[in-house]
């Protein structure tokens, strides 16, 4: 079983690590988010960085076989897909600049390492029962 958690561990930091490829003014992310307010353009960034911290902390508490550690796993897996099925959809966050191929397809393949993550620890979670 813990090579089992090993990989859960791995899978989440390999979620955190896609996140922060598509940092704003990157090769990748290079959409204008200027016309974002403030409070909107710093509540959004503090979210995704909470979301990365937390997926750090949750990558030990899966190593560890912490008894909450499945759970968090899949909400956190749940918060990753929200984020790109609503940047994908156009809902949020709004930009005059148009999603580049490359990060569509970046997003598209996340949005998917997200669904297998939450996936994966489903199944954990049901083997550990």
């Amino acid at each position: 079983m813990q090579d089992i958690m090993i990989i859960a561990s791995l899978l989440v930091f390999f979620n955190v690590m896609l996140l922060a490829i598509l940092v704003p003014g990157g090769s990748i992310e290079n959409r204008d988010f200027s016309k974002l307010k403030g409070v909107v353009f710093w509540g959004f960034n503090l979210f995704l960085i909470l979301l990365g911290v937390m997926s750090f902390i949750t990558c030990y508490l899966l190593l560890i076989a912490h008894p909450n550690a499945i759970f968090i796993t899949k909400i956190i897996a749940v918060l990753y897909f929200i984020v790109y099925i609503i940047d994908l959809a156009g809902i949020f966050p709004k930009s005059p600049t148009k999603m580049s191929k490359p990060l569509i397809l970046f997003e598209i393949i996340n949005g998917s390492m997200a669904v297998f993550l939450f996936l994966f620890v489903t199944a954990i979670g049901h083997i550990g029962s």
